[in-house]
Parts: structure tokens; C-alpha cells; sequence
């Protein structure tokens, strides 16, 4: 007689349509298992995250409609918010201007210990360079 604990596992058969499986089969693919585990799992009552599956070309169309919308969007604030070619060259120059500071403040950082406690004044005087673009920037903000 067989022992109660070595119970052969049973087979359930099921028919399923082409399009049928294929929606299992990408349902499953999504939870990474495969189709006869998640058929298995939903039978069996076990809450599987539901995904929504939607065709490449649905989602492709949903966000090219999605980025007209946001364009025309776009365009109707555009003219809220229009700046001025002289204050945009202004901002710009300014910009570069600042730009260049922090440059010629990350080439003397180079001389400077991590700990903010050491620096390095020969390795400093020995760039001649750096030195010229700090003189120049004294120049500039005395003016």
C-alpha cells in the first residue's frame, strides 16, 4: 500500500485558443514564469500583480498623441514667456562669464589638500597660467 506522504501529482489538461494562450504566455512572461506556472498559480486562487498588456503600436500612438499635446501646449505658452533677444544675450554672457570663474576656482582647487587645511603655494606659483586667469578675474570684479 502507498505510503499517504508519496502522493503522485495529477495532471489537469485545458484547451486554450491561439490567441488565448498567447495572452497567458505574455501575462506569464511579464511575472517571469511561464505559462504553465501561472496558469497554475491563478488557478490555485494566488493573487498575481495584474499587468496590462497593451500592443506595441497602441503605446506608440498613445505617445505620439501625448507629444503633440504637450507641444501645442508649448507653443501656446511660448508667447507668455518670451524674453527678449537683449536679455537673453545678457543672461548668456553672464553665463560664460561665471563659467569661467568656476574653471579658473577648479584649477586652483588642484593646489588645495582635501581637508581645506594645506596649500600647495609652489605648485600655485609654478602655474603661470592660473595665475594670469585670477589676476584677470581681480581685474574684473574691482570694476
Amino acid at each position: 500500500m502507498p505510503d499517504q506522504n508519496h502522493k503522485k501529482a495529477k495532471t489537469i489538461n485545458i484547451n486554450l485558443t491561439e490567441a488565448e494562450y498567447e495572452k497567458v504566455k505574455q501575462l506569464a512572461e511579464v511575472r517571469d514564469l511561464n505559462p504553465t506556472a501561472y496558469t497554475r498559480l491563478s488557478a490555485l486562487g494566488n493573487r498575481i500583480k495584474p499587468t496590462v498588456i497593451q500592443p506595441e503600436s497602441e503605446r506608440i500612438t498613445e505617445l505620439e498623441n501625448e507629444n503633440k499635446d504637450l507641444k501645442m501646449k508649448l507653443m501656446v505658452g511660448h508667447s507668455e514667456y518670451e524674453v527678449a533677444r537683449e536679455d537673453f544675450d545678457n543672461l548668456e554672457e553672464q553665463y560664460y562669464q561665471c563659467a569661467g570663474y568656476v574653471n579658473t576656482f577648479r584649477d586652483f582647487l588642484k593646489y588645495v589638500q582635501n581637508d581645506a587645511e594645506y596649500i600647495n603655494l609652489n605648485g600655485y606659483k609654478n602655474d603661470e597660467k592660473l595665475k594670469s586667469d585670477i589676476r584677470d578675474i581681480i581685474r574684473e570684479l574691482k570694476d
